[in-house]
């Protein structure tokens, strides 16, 4: 088996758990490789790696079998595109404050492993959205998948929005107030729940569609089928729209352009070794205990 080291270069506590995943490959026989800008870190834990086992970003995913991913649920959000396309499995191992995208603790690398090795686990899919700026002209310009949420905003603070939602083509609502999130039920943990969305189980085919500080009484959050085509426009916003993909990327949703949003051809692959752990984990993590 190949394994992918993905440390988070950000929080320097990932030198010492790359150098225990190192030390654990080692004595088990494994294969490693890590990014190639991962040699480039001044941490001299990252320097005593051998060049033979870096991989240049663009190739690593067709180098790997599955990835070991170390940092919190941003870690994963900025990589999520790349392992779904390459159909690699993620583990993650928590270093952040939340984590609900991540199993497994430091304390127990080891075991769970072992436990991999020994095909003690299963992969869980989440759904993915998938966005595309539409122009008037004809151009079609895609946005990256999101594992989510894709978040129509305002581009000024404090500055009231129009965004016009439709689905499956038919004309639903307007929405005034600080814009909508569309979000998948991974996102359902995230900004939409604090924006008073519904919690979804990560296995509901479903796609939410969330009001952010709405004017009136449209405080009224939707829920989907996973089979659904969202469209959102902006030309009757007299200030500026942006879109945010996973709070990774913004681009400005101009007044002559649609934003169409639908399910993912692709799906992220996560390795779970608990069936239990998305309810077991849930309250614990929401009240800040872990």
């Amino acid at each position: 088996m190949r394994i992918g080291i993905f440390p988070n270069l950000v929080k320097r506590e990932s030198a010492a758990i790359v150098k225990e995943l190192i030390r654990i490959c080692e004595a088990r026989g494994l294969e490693y490789y890590l990014p190639a800008y991962v040699s480039e870190s001044c941490q001299p834990a990252y320097q005593e790696i051998p060049a033979e086992h870096f991989r240049p970003r663009m190739t690593i995913y067709d180098t790997i079998d599955i990835a070991m991913v170390l940092g919190g649920d941003g870690t994963i959000l900025k990589m999520a595109n790349k392992f779904a396309s390459a159909d690699v499995p993620i583990c993650g191992i928590n270093l952040g404050s939340l984590g609900f995208l991540y199993e497994v603790e430091t304390r127990n690398l080891e075991e769970r492993l072992d436990d991999i090795l020994a095909g003690k686990y299963f992969l869980e899919e989440r759904m993915m959205l998938h966005a595309d700026l539409c122009y008037e002209d004809g151009m079609i310009q895609s946005l990256p998948d999101a594992l989510n949420d894709i978040v129509i905003g305002h581009g000024n603070v404090g500055k009231l929005i129009r965004v016009d939602l439709s689905i499956n083509g038919h004309f639903i609502q307007q929405y005034p107030g600080d814009g909508l999130i569309v979000s998948t039920a991974t996102g359902s943990t995230g900004y939409t729940f604090s924006s008073g969305g519904p919690i979804a189980a990560p296995s509901v085919p479903c796609i939410m569609v969330t009001p952010i500080c709405p004017h009136l009484l449209l405080k009224v959050p939707l829920v989907l089928r996973d089979d659904e085509q969202i469209s959102v426009t902006s030309a009757h916003s007299r200030n500026s729209v942006r879109v945010s993909v996973d709070g990774v990327m913004d681009q400005e949703l101009m007044g002559n352009m649609t934003l169409e949003i639908r399910k993912a051809d692709h799906v992220l692959k996560l390795i779970r070794f608990n069936q239990n752990y998305f309810y077991s984990n849930l309250f614990t993590k929401m009240m800040g205990n872990d």
